[in-house]
């Protein structure tokens, strides 16, 4: 049987792959190149360690960077050795902080059955904490403030580099926000990671039993890992130092979420008796896309070399349109689309990439205009719409009747008489005598809010304590169904329904409400507890780690919109890369620091190798944008891609057919030279200067192209391309 499972282990692996798979002992790091079947090599080699090497399934700690990638590796994995796995740790680095925080949180004085809030609900805490400390959230924006609070959390030095008076504020806004969280039993998704260090730093028994019982690490995407994950891997990894990583410093792209290229050479430097080894076949692309993006990636310093190649044949030149406008760009794509749909190829093949969001709306609007069926990637996650937070918060204070922040959630939703002045009078004697709102309500709380809101008050924890009571009296579907009655919440839904004025939303919000017993009848197949309180713990647990947008159906039909961060990890058989002009892509932020321009060289090549077979690059000489007209030179990114191996359309082409005109230098003595019809100025600009124009009025260099400045004037003109030496223009 061994032989055998062996055999199909490596069946379709190439020697590179083969040689990842069978090194069992110490530290190894594979350089994977884009579409180069590393999960291929993970998931083989969990299988190998499992079936071949005797490794028990739950002494392996497996970590990838998405819930789905986690299910697709334990789905694979069983296919290959058909033995249960259980126990084994296949997760996201968040889920793996919650399952120890699940089992060691005590030590740090919190209670095991914590519960996790999203950034949505971090933003909303910091808000209220501005307005209970007697600042504006107007003038201090609570979402910059918790996202500083976050960063303080990894490195306390944030708070000492800012500027009074916002030092003073945000230091106030962190340990009120620390103290919240920890009275009411919260954590959130930063804590995942920093009290896990906490925890293994100041508890050296509890690091231990860890490090005892991860013989084997993998990590996957090791070049988007921050620091505080590489400490916890490296941590984990000092017994054993069977530590392997799966890393390509050339798809590093997520240094704005905190991603630390320079991980890998951590990884080098603090287990320098490492194997290396570089998967460089790539098993999706033609030869001449691989061409261009090793080209390309090649002007980046500092990285590991590595040349990807393709056994899949030379395939076509790389196309770069340049058009006269971007609704010209639109057309053309959109005309590419239809025409490669009438040759065969499906719609979900085919992917439109562009910098940033706001680049889109162009696209769509041709392709809604046409009837061409499209996706924008990344719209708002199931899991955070209103009805969906609402009931998962219902679900908190079953779980734990403690969870304030759960409490000022659904106190009144539906609306039940209980109004806001109610709550905070309770809420501040809660604080003020250290309990709960809960409790609170059980002593009464009739001196506070009067007798008929006190009893509501008690109507709302009454029904919240039966639902308790009864959970595991009941199927927890039951629970579920008798929490939307007995809270009156499905009820007011389907008046909204029966109304008109408000009919179609809330029809979509019943849908939503009942697809979610959908997801918790999953849920309760998959999780192999006895009890329903636990059940519905590790639910909430789950659903507060699921990534956005990620389950969207193989089968559905259409073209895919979206960035090129998010389309990480895809492949399509033909993407386009759109808006190729320099401040575009590269962006404007991006042209100050090398280390930015070559993230985002970085994100070229990502998107180059997004393709199986053509590609798409495409620009125009001027948009619309932002409110105003632009116009850019061409992403300096182009003239990274050999001649040889792209072809110039549209405004180039004419540019190319025309390149047989003699130069200025050739011209005969005789021909006289094009001479402008105004009279030239000495102008001297650099970017940055105000300048004035006799019509269009002040306004600020931003660009210095050889004889032409990019001006951005008031709102009215916005920006526009001028002769720099042009009389019209002074420098102010």
């Amino acid at each position: 049987m061994g032989d055998i499972m062996a055999s199909k282990l490596f069946d379709n692996l190439n020697l590179q792959q083969a040689e990842a798979v069978r090194i069992v002992s110490g530290p190894v790091m594979a350089v994977a190149g884009a579409g180069s079947g590393k999960t291929r090599v993970l998931t083989n080699r969990v299988a190998y360690l499992i079936d071949e090497v005797g490794i028990p399934a739950n002494r392996i700690l497996a970590i990838t960077f998405t819930n789905r990638a986690a299910e697709e590796m334990k789905s694979r994995v069983f296919k290959l050795i058909q033995l249960p796995l259980k126990g084994i740790w296949i997760s996201t680095f968040h889920a793996m902080g919650a399952k120890i925080l699940r089992n060691d949180i005590h030590h740090l004085g919190y209670e095991n059955n914590f519960q996790i809030i999203d950034d949505d609900d971090t933003v909303i805490i910091t808000k209220n904490i501005l307005k209970e400390l007697n600042y504006d959230p107007k003038q201090y924006n609570p979402k910059a403030l918790s996202n500083l609070v976050e960063a303080a959390k990894a490195d306390p030095i944030v708070l000492e580099i800012q500027t009074q008076p916002f030092k003073k504020v945000l230091g106030e806004v962190f340990e009120e926000y620390q103290a919240f969280l920890k009275k009411n039993n919260l954590v959130d998704f930063q804590d995942l990671l920093v009290l896990i260090l906490k925890l293994f730093r100041e508890f050296p028994e509890v690091l231990k039993k860890y490090q005892n019982w991860f013989e084997y690490i993998l990590v996957d995407e090791f070049q988007d890992t921050n620091d505080l994950q590489y400490d916890i891997v490296h941590l984990l990894a000092q017994k054993h130092k069977n530590l392997f990583i799966v890393g390509d410093e050339d798809q590093s792209i997520y240094a704005f979420r905190g991603a630390n290229i320079q991980n890998i050479r951590k990884f080098m430097r603090d287990f320098p008796d490492f194997h290396k080894i570089i998967l460089n076949q790539n098993y999706r692309s033609k030869k001449t896309i691989l061409d261009a993006a090793n080209a390309v990636i090649k002007h980046n310093r500092n990285r590991i070399p590595k040349d990807l190649f393709s056994e899949l044949g030379q395939g076509e030149k790389i196309i770069h349109y340049k058009a006269e406008s971007d609704d010209e760009e639109a057309y053309y794509v959109y005309n590419r689309i239809k025409q490669f749909s009438k040759s065969g190829i499906n719609y979900r093949d085919m992917a439109v990439l562009y910098r940033n969001n706001a680049m889109s709306r162009k696209f769509e609007d041709v392709l809604l205009k046409y009837n061409i069926p499209y996706k924008v990637i990344g719209n708002i996650s199931f899991y955070k719409r209103k009805e969906i937070k609402d009931i998962i918060s219902y679900l908190r204070l079953i779980v734990n009747r403690g969870d304030d922040y759960a409490f000022a959630r659904v106190y009144n939703e539906p609306k039940r008489g209980i109004g806001q002045t109610s709550f905070e009078k309770i809420s501040e004697y809660a604080k003020d005598h250290q309990m709960k709102i809960m409790e609170c309500i059980e002593q009464g709380v009739e001196f506070l809010v009067g007798k008929s809101t006190a009893a509501k008050l008690q109507e709302f924890k009454t029904m919240i304590d039966q639902l308790y009571e009864n959970i595991e009296n009941v199927n927890l579907l039951v629970t579920y169904e008798n929490l939307l009655t007995n809270s009156g919440y499905i009820g007011a839904l389907q008046k909204e329904a029966a109304t008109g004025d408000k009919m179609l939303e809330a029809e979509r919000r019943i849908e939503n409400i009942q697809e979610f017993k959908s997801i918790i009848l999953e849920k309760i197949k998959e999780i192999d507890l006895s009890k329903n309180y636990d059940i519905l713990v590790n639910i909430l647990n789950e659903l507060a780690l699921r990534a956005e947008a990620e389950d969207l159906l193989e089968n559905d039909e259409y073209v895919s919109l979206m960035t090129m961060h998010s389309a990480k990890g895809l492949e399509f058989k033909v993407v386009f890369l759109t808006c190729f002009e320099q401040t575009l892509f590269p962006s404007s932020q991006s042209l100050l620091e090398r280390n930015d321009i070559e993230e985002e060289r970085r994100l070229f090549y990502v998107g180059l190798t997004r393709a199986k077979e053509h590609v798409y690059i495409t620009n125009s000489k001027a948009r619309f944008m932002y409110g105003h007209y632009q116009s850019n030179p061409d992403s300096e990114f182009l003239g990274e891609i050999e001649e040889d191996l792209i072809d110039h359309q549209g405004i180039m082409k004419r540019q190319h057919a025309f390149s047989g005109m003699p130069s200025r230098e050739s011209r005969s003595v005789n021909e006289p030279a094009v001479m402008p019809s105004y009279t030239p100025t000495r102008n001297q600009f650099a970017i940055g200067d105000k300048v004035k124009h006799i019509t269009f009025g002040e306004g600020i260099v931003v660009m210095i192209d050889k004889d032409k400045a990019t001006i951005a004037f008031k709102a009215e003109y916005g920006i526009k391309v001028l002769m720099k030496d042009h009389p019209s223009i002074q420098k102010v």
